[in-house]
């Protein structure tokens, strides 16, 4: 079985230019593993957390209290952009140590990644439903090829924003176009992510990876105002880039390429391997 692991970065409120903390990107990732690895994926989770964040153990009395310590992306890319240089470094080999896990147990990613207009609505809701449908679809056509069944799993914000956005997929499944998820196990389930391993290292690399490449892609104009699109960021992106679009899982249909980390947005037409640090 395969398991389908997603998080969010960013907001969807309207991004302002001038407004320091406004957020210039919103994404959803998608991370696949095989549900094989989810213990020793734990393991390293935890092991990477008690290696690089020691000071996080404050009121854990067992081992099994780690996996409740977590380390949010949000703060990674903080201590990145307002630490020092040993910080920086440190953060930076923190983040080599998690996509070494991923590519050490074959993980797959995809996104969708939103670049926000300044002082234009950003129709958070729907963009956020949408996501969630072409995030399944990808997953669904890697079960297909795999022929195996699986289960996604969202981190939870709360009953009113996560009920629709399931529906939206049990409509679609069950619309009169016929059966859209056929090897799914399941409608998507949510976890909280201090129970879930794999929700934080979800977060990691929509947080701390993948948001600030982002920024760092296309939203530098805003540097000197937003703190979100600080030029702290461009040495992730040189980092691991090219490793990051490795890892996407990414398919063919009708002719057209599919799945992967997908851009969107913006005031013109982006050329999404920018985000890899490939050149225009």
């Amino acid at each position: 079985m395969l398991m389908c692991y997603v998080d969010e970065s960013g907001d969807t409120g309207l991004f302002d230019a001038n407004e320091r903390n406004s957020q210039p990107v919103f994404l959803l990732c998608a991370l696949i593993v095989n549900q094989s690895h989810l213990e020793s994926i734990t393991r390293e989770v935890i092991q990477l957390k008690q290696k690089h964040f020691p000071s996080y153990s404050q009121g854990t009395q067992h081992w099994h209290d780690w996996l409740m310590v977590e380390v949010k992306g949000a703060n990674i890319r903080r201590a990145l952009r307002e630490g020092t240089r040993r910080s920086r470094r440190h953060i930076l080999g923190f983040l080599s140590e998690v996509v070494s896990l991923l590519e050490s147990h074959d993980a797959r990613i995809s996104a969708r990644v939103y670049v926000k207009v300044p002082s234009t609505e950003f129709k958070g809701t729907s963009v956020y439903s949408a996501a969630i449908q072409r995030l399944a679809q990808t997953f669904e056509d890697k079960l297909m090829r795999d022929n195996d069944k699986g289960v996604i799993v969202l981190d939870s914000r709360n009953k009113v924003k996560n009920v629709p956005v399931a529906h939206s997929l049990f409509t679609w499944n069950l619309s009169t176009h016929g059966t859209a998820y056929r090897y799914m196990a399941e409608l998507p389930l949510f976890g909280h992510s201090d129970n879930h391993a794999l929700l934080q290292l979800v977060d990691w690399v929509a947080s701390g990876l993948l948001s600030p490449m982002a920024t760092s892609a296309f939203c530098s104009q805003y540097a000197n105002t937003c703190i979100h699109a600080s030029h702290d960021y461009d040495i992730i992106r040189e980092t691991f880039g090219k490793r990051i679009k490795a890892l996407q899982y990414r398919y063919e249909r009708d002719g057209h390429k599919l799945g992967g980390i997908h851009v969107l947005g913006g005031n013109c037409r982006l050329n999404p391997l920018l985000i890899f640090g490939d050149k225009a």
